[in-house]
């Protein structure tokens, strides 16, 4: 029977048809998964490329932002209208970019208008015609424009960006920014990435001095990282072949997907390559190969119905199990099915939201703001942007370490979201920043939102042993009166935020169109700031300390004073602030700190007396751990004793770091500086550390002898000063004595050393030396 079965036509073209069946099957499920390899590999390839033209272009920016600025640089304009080089320290500038920046191989080379260098920070070739020898400095020459281009010198090959300098509307010369490659094959690097940059062999003969040395064939290999094996490679399979490759290529023997980045001169010739290297390893197949398990298993499938038509003619029984079978694979398929929408759920979930506190990040609150205002232009509404600010967090992580500061924000997170309605989006933006959106409220509604805010962060917050205060700076900004785009109401929101800091912090601010104005305000200030600088537009006044029983001056206090030639006075309250905050204090301190030293020796050589000379300086200064050299070169400079100076620091600056304080002071009180303590009373000190403290004097803040003598208050502070300062064996003095009255009272519980209008106002350099003059001739009523 079996055998009668076995031989039947039917039979026969059954097994056939299986048989072809599986060898199509398989052929196809081949030739499929080799396509989806090669989509993969391609797709691989085109990532490639598209993160390394995102460098390329930071890298782009980052030298045109450089050569933007300096090409407005006021040192660099004058020095080429007078060609006056002595003033130019490019290379200082260019080793604090590699201090502080990531970009590491930075030089700059400044070109006059025929292309001629004038100054590198490198070497000095000034006096070269770069037009000459380099086709896109003769290109820029004949039509300056910015231009951001690539070259081949005589060490390397180099990404330039080369900006016109401008005075008066004409081009008077040109500013270049230079970096190498190799922060790209860094980062390119760390997405296990492995490069070659290769310089085309017409390029050799114009590197004289190759810097690394290494040519494989003809091509010079311009990266110091380049990998010994994948240059051996390169070698034995032939550069030429391997940059004929139009897409990529797989190197089976060496695991690596090999792809070509071409990098043009500017006539658009070839004049480097990328070569990158991916390990094939890394390249993640699992989906295709789920594919290829998924095509086997409907190719099984389709055979086995194919067979069970057939047996269904023959054995019944098996029908059942074939159903059976049909129904697992089913599930299996289901099953996977099911699994990877999880887990691009999972991967949408993590590209969209905040990993520490779970909040969507700027790119989902971005496209959330986005919808929020077409729906308020449909409905005509308002949609509000509330930016968040934690205050001082950053001393938060400084003092207690950055898992403190994480569970900081997880709270603050958890209290910020009670505080809101459960429509309201809430965003960390990155660090201690939050925003909120907010529809359909107006002003006065916001108002009561911001406060229960503001009153939620009140508690203390307790993370282990620490109870932490913790409080925002609130900016809110609003469509559509202040803005109509995401940017633009995210912008302004950042602006009010500023606001609310300037005033104290732990308060919110409306924007209004006038922040903008005094934000282009700030920017004029620091420009006129930054010329004053190089004009040396400041002025020194002296104000003199006198003893008020002897009538002998005891010392003078230094003080900057600005007369802008068109707005007049400018009083410090306005130009200090700002020149802290843009990093400009520290010029105007060193040449503050030289100049009055030159002047007081002067007088000192006139015979003149005048005590010490009194500067005043922050803790800014004394954190720079060059400040102390500084000031002893500056002594040196000027011919000073140490003993001459005297460095006042305010209660308040002290106390915002009384370790480093102590510190710091006692390096200049071993030199002989003298210390005094500015502004005594207002800044809430700890008398263990005022013990500590290397100080020699204590300076009664102005603001207890205005109502001395009214105020029985004011009067007991400055009572209990004085007794202070004596148990402590500290010189005393009072500032801001403008009356007989005063004077009297100060002397009479023995504060006799004085500073104020009574005997004199700040006097410019003339007049103070009259005074000192008049002053050394007889003593003063």
């Amino acid at each position: 029977m079996f055998k009668r079965f076995f031989d039947t036509p039917l039979f026969i073209t059954a097994v056939v048809l299986i048989t072809l069946s599986i060898a199509v099957s398989y052929f196809s499920i081949n030739a499929r998964i080799n396509i989806l390899k090669k989509q993969k590999y391609q797709e691989t390839s085109n990532e490639i490329k598209s993160v390394l033209k995102i460098f390329i272009d930071e890298k782009k920016e980052a030298l045109e932002l450089i050569s933007l600025a300096l090409a407005d640089d006021i040192k660099i304009k004058k020095a080429i209208i007078d060609h006056n080089r002595t003033e130019l320290n490019l290379e200082r500038f260019t080793n604090r970019l590699r201090n502080h920046t990531e970009i590491k191989n930075l030089w700059i080379q400044i070109l006059l208008r025929d292309g001629t260098s004038f100054q590198r920070s490198w070497t000095d070739k000034s006096g070269d015609n770069i037009s000459n020898v380099r086709l896109d400095i003769a290109k820029v020459v004949k039509e300056p424009r910015i231009m951001n281009s690539i070259s081949v010198g005589k060490f390397d090959l180099t990404f330039k960006s080369t900006i016109p300098i401008e005075e008066n509307n004409e081009v008077i010369g040109f500013i270049e920014s230079i970096a190498k490659f190799n922060s790209i094959t860094k980062k390119m690097k760390q997405r296990g990435v492995d490069m070659l940059i290769l310089v085309d062999d017409a390029y050799k003969s114009q590197l004289k001095y190759p810097f690394t040395k290494t040519f494989v064939d003809e091509f010079y290999v311009a990266n110091t990282d380049a990998k010994p094996e994948l240059l051996d490679y390169v070698k034995h399979f032939g550069v030429e072949k391997i940059l004929g490759i139009e897409e990529y290529f797989v190197a089976q023997d060496i695991h690596q997907l090999i792809t070509i980045f071409h990098l043009n001169d500017v006539n658009n010739d070839p004049m480097g390559y990328f070569l990158h290297f991916k390990d094939l390893k890394s390249i993640d197949l699992e989906p295709i190969m789920r594919i290829r398990d998924r095509l086997v298993l409907l190719s099984s499938l389709a055979i086995l119905l194919l067979a069970s038509a057939f047996y269904y003619f023959y054995i019944k029984r098996y029908r059942l199990f074939m159903d059976k079978l049909n129904e697992k694979l089913e599930d299996e398929v289901a099953n996977k099915t099911l699994e990877l929408e999880e887990k691009n759920e999972n991967l949408r979930h993590l590209a969209q939201h905040d990993p520490l506190t779970q909040l969507p990040n700027r790119l989902l609150f971005m496209d959330r703001l986005e919808q929020a205002i077409k729906q308020a232009k449909r409905r005509e509404s308002t949609v509000s942007i509330l930016f968040l600010d934690l205050d001082r967090f950053k001393e938060v992580n400084d003092t207690y370490g950055h898992e403190i500061g994480d569970k900081l924000l997880t709270e603050t997170t958890s209290r910020l979201s009670a505080s809101l309605r459960e429509c309201d989006t809430i965003a960390r933006l990155g660090g201690d920043e939050f925003t909120v959106i907010v529809e359909g409220l107006e002003s006065k509604q916001l108002m009561v939102v911001v406060q229960k805010i503001i009153t939620a962060m009140q508690a203390p917050v307790k993370i282990n042993t620490h109870l932490l205060h913790a409080s925002f700076s609130i900016g809110v900004s609003s469509y559509p009166n202040d803005g109509d785009s995401p940017d633009l109401l995210l912008r302004n929101a950042d602006t009010a935020m500023y606001k609310a800091k300037e005033s104290g912090r732990n308060t919110y601010a409306f924007y209004d169109h006038t922040m903008t104005e005094k934000m282009f305000a700030r920017i004029i200030m620091e420009r006129e700031i930054r010329k004053a600088i190089e004009d040396e537009a400041f002025h020194i006044n002296y104000q003199p300390k006198l003893n008020a029983r002897t009538n002998t001056v005891i010392g003078l206090e230094a003080l900057i004073r600005w007369n802008h030639p068109k707005k007049g006075f400018i009083s410090p309250v306005e130009f200090i602030p700002l020149a802290e905050e843009i990093g400009l204090i520290d010029k105007i301190d060193e040449w503050m700190m030289r100049n009055s030293l030159k002047t007081v020796k002067k007088w000192r050589n006139q015979g003149l007396s005048f005590g010490r000379l009194s500067l005043n300086t922050s803790m800014k200064q004394l954190e720079d751990k060059q400040f102390v050299e500084q000031v002893k070169s500056i002594l040196v400079e000027t011919d000073c004793s140490a003993s001459l100076l005297e460095l006042e620091i305010t209660e308040g600056q002290i106390m915002k770091n009384p370790k480093l304080a102590i510190n710091a002071l006692s390096a200049f009180r071993t030199l002989g500086i003298h210390i005094s303590v500015d502004d005594f009373g207002t800044g809430y000190s700890s008398l263990s550390y005022l013990k500590r403290l290397p100080i020699n004097s204590l300076k009664i803040d102005r603001s207890f002898i205005q109502d001395i003598v009214s105020s029985e208050d004011d009067a007991a502070i400055v009572r209990t000063i004085i007794v202070l300062g004596k148990s402590m064996k500290l010189g005393l003095i009072a500032e801001g004595v403008e009356t007989q009255e005063q004077k009297d009272y100060l002397v009479g519980y023995g504060c006799e050393n004085i500073q104020g209008y009574f005997y004199s106002k700040p006097l410019n350099e003339e007049d103070c030396c009259a005074f000192l003059k008049a002053h050394t001739a007889e003593e003063l009523l």
